[in-house]
C-alpha cells in the first residue's frame, strides 16, 4: 500500500527533473544561456550599429598596390588606409596574389576579384562587413584594349569590378566601381591626350563609355562612387578628351580634388554630386610602399 501511494507522487517529479536537464543540456549545444534576454538582444543590435560607424559619413580609398608587392608590404600600405577610417577600397593593378591580398586585409573585409582571363589587371574592391552590406558585385568589360607599361606593349581585356553596397548605419546605397585607365595617356604640355599612344588613348575612351554606363544604369537613389588609377594629371587636364571631359563632368562628379587648388594627382576617389552624400575631406597617404598615395576620401550627409 506506500509502495503504491509512493509511486504515481514520485514519478512526475522524476520526469520534470529530466526534462530541466535536458532543457539545460540544449541550450548549451545551441550556445543560448538560460539568461538570454530581449534586453540582450537589443544590446547586440546597438553593438552593430556602432560598428557600423556614424550614419552622417562613410570614408572611401582608392589604392593602386605594385605588382609583385608581398603580404608585409600590402599590409603596411592598407593599414595605412585603414588609419584614415576607410570601410572600402578600390585596389589597382595586376595583383601577384590573391590569397595574398585576402591575407593582408582584416578579418572583417570581404574581397571582390574580377573573373577575367590572364593578363588583365586586378581592379578589386574590398569593403567592411560590419559597415557594408553587399547586394550585388560583378565584372565589367571595360576595354578589350590597354597599354602596359612594364612591357610597352598592348594587354588583353581590362576589368573593372563594380558593387552595389548599403550601409548598415544610414541605409545609404553606392555602386562603386574600381578602374585602372593605361599609361602614358596625357601631354602634360598641351593639357590633352598624348597622340603618341593614340592606341590608349582610345582604349581609355572606351572604358570611359563603359564607366559612364556604369553610373547612368544605376538607380536614382544609389549614389555612384569611382575610385581610379587615372594616369592623368588633374591640375593639367586642360580639354575634353581626357578624365574631366569623358568621366567626371558628363557625369557631375565631385572628387577628393574639387574645389581645392594645387590638385595634380593622378588617383582619384569620384562621387555622384546629387547624392545626400558629398565629399567632405579627403587626405592623401604618400609614406607606403606602392609608388603611388593612398587616398582617402570622407563623404558626409548635406545638411
Amino acid at each position: 500500500m506506500v509502495s503504491g501511494m509512493f509511486f504515481p507522487a514520485a514519478l512526475p517529479r522524476v520526469l520534470v527533473r529530466s526534462t530541466a536537464l535536458l532543457l539545460a543540456a540544449l541550450l548549451l549545444i545551441t550556445g543560448v544561456s538560460p539568461g538570454a534576454s530581449a534586453a540582450e538582444a537589443r544590446e547586440q543590435e546597438r553593438s552593430q550599429a556602432a560598428a557600423a560607424g556614424p550614419a552622417g559619413r562613410f570614408t572611401v580609398a582608392t589604392l593602386n598596390l605594385r605588382k609583385g608587392m608581398r603580404v608585409p608590404g600590402m599590409r603596411h600600405d592598407i593599414g595605412r588606409v585603414l588609419s584614415g577610417g576607410a570601410s572600402v577600397i578600390g585596389f589597382q593593378e595586376r595583383l601577384f596574389s590573391r590569397p595574398a591580398l585576402r591575407a593582408s586585409l582584416p578579418k572583417s573585409w570581404t574581397l571582390l576579384m574580377p573573373d577575367g582571363p590572364t593578363g588583365t589587371d586586378d581592379n578589386p574592391i574590398a569593403f567592411d562587413k560590419d559597415v557594408w552590406e553587399l547586394e550585388k558585385t560583378w565584372s565589367a568589360l571595360l576595354t578589350g584594349k590597354t597599354w602596359r607599361r612594364q612591357t610597352g606593349r598592348i594587354a588583353h581585356d581590362q576589368y573593372g569590378v563594380v558593387a552595389v553596397l548599403r550601409n548598415r548605419a544610414s541605409g545609404h546605397v553606392i555602386r562603386a566601381v574600381s578602374f585602372h585607365l593605361p599609361n602614358h595617356l596625357h601631354n602634360r604640355r598641351t593639357g590633352g591626350p598624348n597622340w603618341a599612344n593614340r592606341g590608349g588613348v582610345e582604349a581609355m575612351w572606351r572604358m570611359a563609355a563603359r564607366v559612364r554606363f556604369i553610373a547612368q544604369d544605376a538607380p536614382e537613389a544609389h549614389q555612384f562612387v569611382g575610385m581610379c588609377d587615372c594616369n592623368v594629371t588633374e591640375n593639367r587636364d586642360t580639354t575634353d578628351h581626357l578624365v574631366k571631359g569623358r568621366i567626371t563632368r558628363p557625369l557631375r562628379l565631385e572628387t577628393n580634388y574639387t574645389g581645392r587648388k594645387g590638385g595634380s594627382g593622378i588617383d582619384y576617389v569620384m562621387g555622384e554630386r546629387a547624392s545626400d552624400f558629398r565629399i567632405r575631406s579627403y587626405r592623401s597617404y604618400r609614406d607606403l610602399v606602392t609608388d603611388h598615395p593612398g587616398i582617402v576620401a570622407t563623404f558626409a550627409r548635406k545638411r
